[in-house]
């Protein structure tokens, strides 16, 4: 139940882009924001992969001045910060683009919070009180290898945690030719992140009629498109799908907070070293059984979701949770027999039975997390262990 029917917050800032030749109209978009020197920002991969010249093209016939950096790594730091906050500054920019999803978008907005003020907005965002502050245009362009953090507040440098409500992309571009086919690991973590995230926002004490219909979406665009994805790549619809279920999900994230799967898969991954996607996938299942014990879980409806219209309504009252279990395992096992060295467990990825102690304290510290109870992180990690799907 909604704990008001008629009182609640939404936000959800940018401005979206979306479909065939998304990317055109970038420059008349940047125009009306004053914007007219953009520096776009991607790793070195993507640049290899045709992006930047993409990108280039879409300038092609603007009055643009566009300058790039192609230099983003894996796991950027403030040093990098402070070297683009240099170059920003002495060639005169005036915007920022990020093209590619993960750490490029986290260098965009620590970058953008600098640039907009000074380099020391960094601690206070750090500290979350740089609340209203007006920040300069951000233009996020991903792709399918998300964080689960790009259209969001957050942003984790290195060992600094950013909350910034301003730091929001204020426009979102997606575009067929910057959703590139990955492989079917990358994808299926894209999908299994943005799954957890729809999932966990449906079940949250804090949901409400917007945030309902942002992870609803992104549940739907998931459990429709990513079959096709992951067996032909090629077929740009469905990625493109996939693209904008992740913006429906991480919106409605932003607005509630991440449950116990989201915040333990981001804490094995980053213990691990493997996507935080898969780790959540393997959770999925376990914790959505421990939500049929709760009288107020919305179980036909999140099933709604998940298993869509025509077997909803062949769905009998106070079985709709379970099926949705039914459904995250066949999903699971459908990515297993497409993905030979997909993990069947938690304990396929690299995690030691002792690790299991420390985790929940781990997964405390997880950026954007809610309130998490101790014993059923606990109860989760113990039952992820032992299942394998």
């Amino acid at each position: 139940m909604f704990q008001s029917a008629h009182t609640f917050v939404f936000c959800s800032p940018a401005k979206v882009l979306s479909g065939n030749r998304a990317l055109e109209n970038l420059p008349v978009e940047l125009a009306g924001m004053d914007a007219c020197r953009p520096l776009i920002l991607t790793t070195a991969g993507l640049a290899v992969r045709g992006m930047e010249r993409i990108m280039a093209g879409a300038f092609a016939d603007s009055q643009l001045t566009v300058g790039f950096f192609t230099g983003v790594p894996p796991c950027p730091d403030r040093e990098l910060v402070r070297a683009l906050y240099g170059l920003y500054r002495d060639r005169g920019y005036d915007s920022l683009i990020a093209l590619g999803g993960g750490p490029v978008l986290t260098v965009a907005k620590a970058l953008n919070i600098a640039v907009s003020g000074e380099p020391e907005d960094l601690e206070a965002a750090a500290a979350g009180t740089l609340e209203s502050k007006e920040l300069r245009p951000l233009t996020a362009i991903p792709n399918l290898d998300v964080s689960g953090y790009e259209m969001t507040r957050y942003a984790d440098l290195a060992s600094l945690s950013l909350t910034a409500p301003t730091a929001i992309p204020g426009l979102l571009v997606l575009d067929h030719r910057t959703v590139p086919a990955e492989d079917r690991k990358t994808t299926a973590a894209a999908a299994l992140l943005t799954l957890t995230q729809a999932v966990e926002a449906l079940l949250h004490p804090g949901r409400n009629h917007l945030t309902d219909a942002y992870a609803y979406g992104a549940a739907r665009f998931i459990m429709e498109n990513f079959r096709t994805a992951l067996k032909n790549p090629s077929e740009r619809g469905s990625r493109l799908a996939l693209a904008n279920a992740a913006f429906f999900a991480q919106t409605a994230f932003d607005n509630l907070s991440g449950g116990k799967i989201f915040c333990l898969g981001m804490a094995i991954s980053r213990r691990c070293a493997v996507s935080p996607g898969l780790v959540m996938g393997l959770l999925l299942p376990h914790g959505l059984l421990m939500e049929m014990d709760r009288e107020e879980t919305p179980g036909k409806d999140l099933f709604l979701a998940v298993g869509g219209a025509e077997d909803y309504a062949l769905v009998e009252e106070g079985m709709g949770l379970r099926k949705t279990v039914d459904r995250c395992v066949e999903l699971l096992l459908e990515l297993q027999s497409l993905i030979p060295d997909y993990p069947r467990s938690i304990r396929d990825i690299g995690l030691k039975k002792s690790d299991l102690e420390e985790l929940p304290g781990a997964a405390d510290e997880v950026t954007g997390r809610g309130t998490l109870a101790l014993p059923e992180v606990r109860y989760l990690l113990d039952k992820a262990w032992e299942t394998r799907f």
